[in-house]
């Protein structure tokens, strides 16, 4: 009976350091989710330095400002719409109006078709500049000869040079 119950004995040891062996199987559960990981972040720091992290949306003392597609905006009204709207093409360019009445004024009127860079106040055909609006407020459309144009305007306040 003595073997017997040391028999036993041994078997407990050997079931309690199973329990607790790492197995081949386990190293490689554990080798790829550590892949995983590390390539998920080094992704995100990747689009983070090279694309400077997401750019519609700036902000600079209490205003945020958005960029805008042109689709979403009447460009006589110069009002920001949150859904596309009706088009008119002119002269291979597309202007937008938030109803036939506005793209029929675009279609007439060639002078309201253009705007002032706010940042240099170079006249700027709607069709070809870049928008911005503020959040906050709907009615503030601002256009843009250039991306670069319209990022200076933020940094500078929401005021031109």
């Amino acid at each position: 009976m003595k073997g017997h119950r040391a028999y036993k004995r041994k078997l407990k040891k050997q079931k309690k350091s199973q329990k607790n062996k790492i197995t081949h199987r386990d190293k490689i559960i554990a080798l790829l989710s550590f892949l995983g990981i590390f390539l998920t972040a080094t992704f995100l720091a990747y689009r983070m330095v090279f694309f400077g992290g997401p750019e519609s949306h700036f902000h600079h003392q209490n205003i945020a400002y958005e960029f805008v597609d042109k689709e979403e905006v009447c460009m006589l009204n110069n009002s920001y719409r949150a859904e596309n709207i009706p088009s008119v093409s002119i002269n291979n360019f597309t202007y937008y109006g938030c109803c036939e009445s506005c793209t029929g004024q675009l279609l007439k009127n060639p002078e309201k078709r253009y705007a002032f860079d706010m940042l240099t106040g170079i006249k700027v055909d709607k069709a070809l500049a870049i928008m911005l609006r503020e959040i906050d407020d709907n009615s503030k459309i601002y256009y843009f000869k250039s991306t670069e144009n319209a990022k200076a305007f933020i940094q500078n306040g929401g005021s031109g040079s």
